[in-house]
């Protein structure tokens, strides 16, 4: 896919419409930048005509425009900044719901230092672009064409000559160093985002010191690491830096001025200063607008990142807020592939209400993926789940997470203490209710020990103790007694037969536990197949 340029950002459907409220305040800014341009030209000019008439008023009118392009300065950056910001804040939530509608199995495709990049880094990166890049291009056009029309009409159009530094400059710029980018810019994040990822590696060295007493491993990899960062960065520095520092030497005023000062030095004083002055104002528009192109081709990457993240399908979702009764959840026809193995294969069935079902079968048979599939989180390729005869991806998107409560295998919790993790669950629950929770769900403990610091097999029962608070009718598990022993696993599966048939709820759980398993009141075993199609 090809990098998006600016005009990508406001044609874009997928960004323009976030874009689209900041462009008054962009365009503003940008106005008031290219006036404060102006207005310094114009400074510029009393002192020119303060040469040959040496009195108060050039002074003053001098100092007022100062004064005003320095206003307007200020102006255009807090207005260009402001409408950024709202313009990243938009982008920000666009991004984050995206990311919450997808398939559970395109997201978990997503790395912890991915997801972090798209949410923060990588609308961060698109700061110069939409902040800076609109005022340093109109400045570009249009301080040096005033500059170069008063300068031919004055000297002639031998003063073109002061462009030249400015021409070479920005020919490396925008020929010489997209091309060095482009082949060695890749090699670098890679290189960057290993040192990021030894670095992680060796701060949870820490804690395998603990356990094996070593770390060596983790150091080893940090060094390795770090070592080629850094022999990266003097490559570039050799390749890109030291050739920037010439292209910047060669827009530096030394230059311009000599060239300045040649084609003009047989005139009078007043075109001479006037040459040097003006000269100096073509400059630095193109010296900003050059330092900024490094800015311009990170925040391209960037913006190609959020728009493939962007065009990627979400999950289905419909605008129906009721359910009909009953609320028997039915799969019919259901199909679905991993790759090129059929996982389902016109799988009907019927989950009735107040009754637990037990899903078994071998590893691979694609017992979580169904419950993936029954909760909405992963959208089938050909059949349908429906509740109350309705097809869930008619449902609204509040109405789905309301009806169907899934506790994955091994469930994280949020860094707060118990209580504040169940009352995620069950807000308006009393202490006595959350206890009561816990203790159904084989975990004694207090509520206000932070979750983080229980073990896995304790972490996993916060999310069972939920099942008893959630009002959500249907409730999915995957292996819920996977981290308790005989007496308590049995214990719970009673618990959960019991839940479902005394409060109307449909109950669904994955077990390799046959044993178990013939506890509930319904059992659905599903098969393997192998890549050639057999049933295992």
């Amino acid at each position: 896919m090809s990098k998006p340029n600016l005009r990508c950002l406001i044609t874009n459907p997928l960004i323009g419409l976030t874009l689209q409220p900041a462009l008054p305040k962009l365009l503003a800014g940008t106005l008031l930048s290219s006036l404060s341009g102006l207005a310094t030209l114009a400074a510029f000019w009393c002192m020119v005509q303060l040469i040959s008439d040496i009195s108060a008023y050039w002074v003053i009118t001098a100092i007022i425009l100062w004064l005003l392009s320095a206003a307007f300065s200020a102006s255009a950056s807090w207005l260009a900044h402001d409408a950024e910001a709202a313009f990243s804040g938009k982008l920000r939530r666009q991004v984050a719901n995206h990311l919450t509608r997808l398939p559970a199995s395109t997201l978990s495709g997503q790395g912890d230092q991915s997801l972090r990049s798209l949410v923060s880094d990588d609308i961060a990166k698109l700061h110069h672009m939409v902040a800076h890049l609109p005022s340093e291009i109109a400045n570009l056009a249009v301080l040096p064409l005033a500059s170069i029309t008063l300068l031919i009409s004055m000297v002639g159009p031998e003063t073109l000559w002061v462009l030249l530094p400015g021409l070479i400059a920005s020919l490396y710029y925008l020929v010489v160093v997209p091309r060095i980018t482009a082949r060695d810019g890749a090699a670098r994040m890679k290189v960057m985002a290993e040192v990021i990822s030894a670095v992680d590696d060796y701060a949870r060295g820490i804690r395998v010191n603990r356990i094996y007493g070593r770390q060596s491993g983790a150091l080893a990899t940090y060094h390795d690491s770090a070592e080629r960062f850094t022999n990266s960065m003097v490559m570039w520095v050799s390749k890109v830096a030291t050739f920037a520092g010439i292209a910047v030497a060669l827009l530096q005023a030394v230059a311009t001025f000599a060239i300045a000062y040649l084609v003009s030095y047989d005139q009078n004083t007043i075109i001479l200063a006037a040459t040097l002055f003006f000269s100096l104002a073509i400059v630095t528009p193109a010296l900003r607008l050059g330092h900024g192109l490094d800015y311009v081709s990170t925040g391209k990457s960037a913006m190609g990142r959020i728009i493939k993240l962007l065009q990627t399908p979400t999950l289905p979702t419909g605008q129906l807020t009721q359910l009909g009764t009953p609320p028997i959840l039915t799969i019919k026809d259901a199909e679905y592939s991993i790759g090129k193995v059929k996982t389902l294969d016109k799988l009907n069935y019927i989950f009735e209400p107040s009754t637990m079902t037990a899903i078994t079968g071998p590893s691979g048979a694609g017992k979580t993926t169904l419950l993936r599939i029954l909760a909405g989180l992963e959208p089938l390729q050909k059949g349908h789940i429906q509740l109350a005869q309705t097809d869930i991806s008619q449902l609204d998107e509040q109405v789905r997470h309301e009806t169907f409560l899934l506790i994955p295998q091994g469930a994280d919790v949020l860094p707060a203490t118990v209580k504040e993790n169940l009352r995620l669950s069950a807000p308006n629950a009393t202490d006595e209710q959350l206890k009561s929770a816990l203790i159904t769900a084989q975990l004694d403990i207090d509520l206000n020990t932070v979750a983080q610091l229980l073990s896995g097999g304790e972490r996993q029962r916060i999310g069972i103790a939920r099942v008893f608070l959630s009002p959500a009718p249907v409730i999915l598990l995957d292996e819920p007694t996977s981290a308790l022993d005989q007496i308590k696993a049995t214990k719970l599966i009673e618990s959960l037969e019991h839940l479902a048939r005394n409060q109307d709820k449909t109950i669904i759980i994955v077990t390799h536990d046959k044993a178990l398993a013939t506890k509930a009141s319904a059992h659905l075993e599903l098969k393997r197949k192998t890549t050639s199609g057999e049933l295992l």
